[in-house]
């Protein structure tokens, strides 16, 4: 018997992170990155840095981004280094070779990749699969997310659903632990866990307030939705 690991992401600053660690998240995710490629939101690497140093010890922290320059990749982590890095771009902007370049550069970091699933398409006319057997070597995890085909950043944060029996056959065909993402709220992450039976979940767009309810630095998780979250996944046992 084992417990599935809690991802929230979306968060807006410190009170949203340590609110998070108290409330049993596993991992917390911030996005950052000297260059704004996801608007207000993203932190820059100091600020970053400050919220990361401020967390609790046992609680994993994650980096996002959505660039596709390995170099400006690099020059990101000198400046603020997470436990696991998520690229969460188009998986195809960066070859397995500079997702590489970066494990070199970075040793002690783990690269979380994103997996594209589109909704409503299935299995065989996607390509998901091929690019597990392309990038499993360079990852640590696979973050399977919803991809939005009319949006052209990134991969996830679309508050949409996907069918989890395809992430079912991703996690079966990989040995490298899968984390599902897409939609996921308090009401369906246990049977999305029962379906595809995961190493973990992830939540963003619907443990998160109204952008109008944040407050003034930005911190706008809901502690409500996010206790009920990570309660119901935690509740199954695999």
């Amino acid at each position: 018997m084992s417990k599935v690991i809690t991802q929230i992401y979306g968060i807006g600053g410190l009170k949203d992170a340590l609110m998070c660690c108290e409330l049993g998240a596993d991992h917390v995710g911030i996005a950052f990155g000297e260059v704004k490629h996801l608007g207000p939101g993203q932190k820059n690497c100091a600020q970053a840095k400050a919220i990361f140093d401020a967390m609790p010890e046992g609680v994993v922290k994650v980096g996002l981004t959505i660039a596709s320059d390995v170099d400006e990749i690099i020059n990101d982590l000198k400046l603020c280094c997470p436990d696991v890095y998520h690229l969460s771009g188009d998986i195809r902007d960066i070859s397995p070779e500079g997702v590489q370049r970066i494990r070199d550069a970075f040793p002690g970091l783990k690269i979380m990749q994103a997996l594209p699933v589109i909704a409503g398409v299935p299995l065989e006319e996607q390509d998901v699969l091929e690019l597990v057997k392309q990038y499993e070597s360079t990852t640590d995890f696979f973050l399977i997310d919803t991809k939005d085909l009319s949006s052209e950043i990134g991969i996830g944060a679309t508050g949409a659903t996907h069918d989890w029996n395809i992430d079912r056959a991703i996690i079966e065909s990989t040995k490298v632990p899968c984390i599902i993402a897409g939609g996921l709220d308090e009401n369906n992450v246990v049977q999305a866990i029962l379906t595809s039976r995961p190493y973990g979940v992830d939540s963003c767009t619907r443990t998160s307030l109204p952008k109008d309810q944040r407050d003034e630095n930005g911190n706008g998780k809901d502690p409500v939705k996010v206790k009920a979250f990570i309660d119901a996944a935690k509740s199954v046992d695999l």
